[in-house]
């Protein structure tokens, strides 16, 4: 089992600039055991959202990830995850493709539909549109950027979104192209674009409901004739991690405002190792997770220290 860092969510700290932690998070992250790490695409977080209870900086997510693919040498990076009606997506290739080179080949690009429909009208984007029109869009971009990480000339003629003839210079770094991570729980629509198009699915919710999931990929992967096993199986989760339980019930107690309404994996290391066992026996290979205090950098060291090296075999 392999573990990702989300940054999640933005604070000040103490200079003021957030970008400041970011910078000294990506650090540590980059020389520990962690595999990866990612961003929310967000542009505004006003509060009285699950887990973001107050109103919080937000940064760039594509800039962001820049910056930190110039001064890390070995984590891979990427957006968990990129809502597709903010950019189009032929732009939004050229920055994923940006992005490989800059990391020398680091980078994973993950799409979505979008949920945050009070800052897609607040930025004057238009009227938010209806999931299952979300959800074309997403397909629809999912065949651009394949198009235009394929063989050139890149055409596609849809709906939504077009190409001419674009030869598309330069490529990725990674071949055939950046993993493609699709996030979402959806059975019908997302898992099977999931299948279709993606090296990595991202999904939420208990052991039990993760496995029912991963089934649901499985049968998708069988009808459009593609190996289950070309996909690897990921989650993504709240973390809270504590050195005993005395730390653990501080911490419960201290950011229960940060935690969302159900779900969040509390524990010591030895009580999150067994957690996530409990995933990897339903079919999880792969953990991203967001812990509200990584500011402080010692929960992140900690995990990396106690919690991944206990599940390397998994």
């Amino acid at each position: 089992m392999q573990f990702g860092l989300q940054v999640n969510p933005y604070l000040a700290g103490p200079t003021g600039n957030p970008w400041d932690g970011v910078e000294r998070v990506a650090r540590l992250a980059d020389e520990s055991a962690f595999d990866s790490l990612w961003l929310y695409d967000h542009f505004l977080y006003e509060g009285g959202y699950s887990g973001h209870p107050v109103s919080e900086p937000v940064l760039e997510c594509f800039t962001t990830l820049g910056a930190l693919a110039a001064i890390t040498q070995r984590i891979r990076l990427g957006q968990l995850v990129l809502g597709v009606p903010y950019r189009n997506p032929a732009m939004m290739a050229k920055m994923a493709t940006t992005l490989d080179l800059i990391s020398q080949g680091r980078s994973i690009l993950g799409l979505g539909a979008g949920w945050h429909r009070r800052e897609y009208e607040a930025y004057g984007w238009g009227a938010f549109e209806p999931a299952p029109v979300r959800l074309r869009r997403l397909e629809e971009a999912l065949r651009v950027v394949r198009a235009l990480w394929g063989e050139p000339p890149a055409d596609f003629a849809g709906e939504y979104y077009r190409l001419d003839g674009v030869r598309e210079n330069p490529a990725p770094l990674q071949r055939p192209h950046p993993p493609i991570l699709i996030g979402g729980s959806g059975e019908r629509v997302t898992l099977r674009l999931v299948a279709e198009h993606a090296q990595f699915c991202n999904v939420a919710g208990s052991p039990e409901k993760v496995g029912r999931l991963f089934g649901v990929l499985r049968e998708h992967c069988a009808r459009v004739g593609r190996p289950y096993e070309a996909i690897t199986r990921s989650i993504f989760a709240t973390v809270v991690i504590g050195r005993d339980e005395a730390e653990v019930a501080a911490k419960r107690e201290r950011l229960r405002d940060f935690l969302p309404g159900e779900g969040a994996l509390i524990g010591t290391p030895d009580e999150l190792i067994a957690i996530f066992r409990a995933y990897a026996d339903a079919g999880c290979q792969y953990v991203i997770f967001r812990t509200p205090d990584w500011i402080d950098l010692e929960p992140v060291r900690l995990f990396a220290e106690r919690v991944i090296p206990a599940l390397a075999d998994r």
